[in-house]
């Protein structure tokens, strides 16, 4: 179903966009008239995510990113744009009744989430039911996973090809059994990603299926394997068990991060509520910002050998990118969670944590202590060059003093040699970040036309608008923004962007929020002092054109041409009379 506009205004004007994504952006600050924050959508040192509340928009000026409250959440939230508004109408207490005249078809992502959860029942049902499914079963009974935990994560079993049969039956195009991610076209038909796979539903936070992990139960080589990446599911930004986790991590504001799926489902099932892993790839910053918006407590469980101490590490440097403190601990060699869980009982689990709980700087002086060696001068060098490039990632200069303080007296050395080192290391940094700052600052000049449409947008300036026509713009970008300012001179900065595409909409996002300009209401004569020099520009640029075709007429390379001469002359005076040469 289609909201109409008016509903979609009432929604825009109760949802504060502050407030909006700051429930997403926890280090969102005011800076002058804006809000600033790294930006949730790439990794950063410096923020440059900037808040309008005035305006109603946000811009990153690091990757470009920018549009109005709907927007972000649909990005945030990787949902529709219908979704975000019923979400936001809901926050706000704000009823869409369904008007069925302005009725939609189904959209293909709605489709592609519906076969999706029906995979999942199905795959659950033959898990359950099915005569196939007794090696699945056994596996399960194994592993000491209970019924009410198979429920909980609706763990599944793959008969080989009976989904695409019933997938069919069910009236699921072609065309969205591609779009899902369960099945891929080869040499040799159709292939279903999950065949003969004991089968680990995905979540989002909403609770809707978005993918699946399946393991193997007969000879395949790749012992575990995801369904691959879709329009409805991004890897790098979900987390397998934060849905069922949830109403703990709310309570109790701790999250465990385990390696993959089977230690999520045991570890809940023995009462660690706040289990969750990655899905198959390496941990990225949008799951790091994704644990910032639930836990205040977060603790790094991977394996304790070499690889697993290596995805510590550089999930320790991207929650220090970002910014987010965490913890490392570790259980025996060879020992998962279940297994100790079991074994030893959730109490026991807890107090192994505590003992071996370590904090980011520590895990590091231990990492990279035990690789370089801390007997000779040299080794103690090498450390800690190593260890400074990570206190860099931090930006809190209070942890970078206080990180510096721990290296300095483990290696027994002087605090305050180390952190002239840090300064010197840094430096060269600094500068070059400044130098990329003042490049992007030349890039997002903005021209005269844009100059004037940005004047425009203020409440107290659009009143101007009738002064001019449309024919003064020669921008495409900048008549469009003027005809939606002409036609209704109330609109909203917010409502503007949200009308664009998205290409338009980046440029318009600099012109309408542009980082620490102050909103300016100009008198009629500055405004009239910017009308003239923007049709000076035009005319000295039309006077350049003929200047070429004039020298060659005058050396006898071109026919002369009297009326071009003439509109030459006429321009070179006009521009002269101007003083603006």
């Amino acid at each position: 179903m289609a909201i109409s506009d008016q509903v979609i205004e009432q929604i825009r004007m109760s949802s504060d966009i502050v407030s909006v994504i700051g429930d997403y952006v926890p280090d969102l600050k005011k800076a002058g008239r804006n809000w600033k924050a790294c930006c949730p959508f790439h990794t950063e040192k410096t923020p440059s995510f900037v808040v309008n509340p005035e305006k109603g928009i946000f811009k990153c000026f690091g990757c470009g990113v920018a549009g109005d409250v709907f927007k972000f959440v649909t990005l945030i939230e990787n949902i529709s744009w219908i979704e975000a508004a019923r979400k936001l109408a809901q926050k706000s207490g704000i009823v869409i009744e369904e008007d069925y005249s302005q009725k939609v078809s189904v959209s293909e992502k709605t489709k592609v989430f519906e076969l999706l959860e029906f995979a999942s029942k199905f795959y659950n049902k033959c898990f359950l039911e099915s005569p196939f499914a007794k090696f699945a079963r056994n596996y399960a009974v194994q592993r000491g996973i209970t019924s009410q935990t198979i429920q909980k994560f609706m763990i599944g079993y793959a008969p080989k090809g009976k989904l695409l049969e019933f997938s069919k039956k069910k009236g699921y195009d072609y065309k969205v059994l591609l779009k899902s991610g369960l099945f891929t076209k080869t040499d040799s038909g159709i292939f279903e990603y999950m065949s003969d796979r004991f089968v680990f539903p995905i979540y989002d936070i909403q609770g809707r299926v978005i993918a699946f992990g399946g393991r193997t139960l007969g000879n395949s080589k790749a012992k575990y394997l995801n369904t691959p990446e879709t329009i409805v599911y991004s890897k790098s930004s979900n987390l397998y068990g934060l849905f069922q986790a949830l109403p703990e991590i709310k309570k109790n504001k701790s999250i465990i991060l385990v390696e993959g799926y089977m230690d999520v489902v045991l570890s809940q099932q023995h009462g660690v509520y706040g289990a969750v892993a990655p899905l198959g790839t390496a941990f990225t910053w949008q799951q790091a910002k994704l644990i910032n918006r639930y836990s205040e407590n977060t603790v790094l469980l991977f394996d304790p050998d070499e690889a697993g101490r290596t995805a510590t590490q550089r999930a320790l440097e991207i929650c220090a990118e970002n910014d987010i403190s965490v913890y490392t601990s570790s259980l025996p060699d060879d020992v998962d969670p279940d297994e100790y869980l079991l074994a030893n009982g959730r109490e026991n689990f807890y107090k192994l944590l505590d003992k071996n709980l370590k904090s980011a700087i520590k895990f590091m002086i231990d990492r990279v202590s035990a690789k370089y060696g801390t007997k000779t001068l040299q080794e103690k060098t090498k450390v800690v060059s190593d260890l400074l490039d990570f206190v860099a990632k931090n930006k809190n200069a209070i942890v970078q003093r206080d990180y510096i303080k721990q290296i300095s007296q483990s290696l027994n050395l002087d605090e305050e040699v180390v952190w002239q080192e840090f300064k010197r290391k840094t430096i060269f940094k600094a500068e070059v970040v400044s130098n990329n700052i003042e490049d992007k600052k030349k890039i997002n000049k903005i021209s005269l036309e844009e100059q004037l449409i940005a004047i425009l947008l203020y409440k107290d300036n659009r009143y101007l608008t009738e002064k001019l026509t449309k024919d003064f713009f020669t921008n495409t970008n900048c008549i469009t923004v003027y005809n939606m300012l002409l036609n209704n001179n109330t609109i909203s900065v917010s409502e503007i962007m949200s009308k664009l595409d998205e290409k338009t909409a980046k440029w318009f996002s600099d012109i309408a929020i542009e980082d620490n300009r102050e909103e300016i209401k100009v008198s009629e004569e500055e405004f009239s002092i910017l009308c003239k020099d923007i049709e000076i520009k035009r005319l000295r640029a039309r006077r350049k054109n003929l200047e070429k075709e004039v020298l060659l007429m005058t050396e006898g390379k071109k026919e002369m041409d009297i009326q071009k001469i003439k509109e030459y002359k006429e321009l070179t005076k006009e521009i002269k009379g101007s003083g603006k040469k």
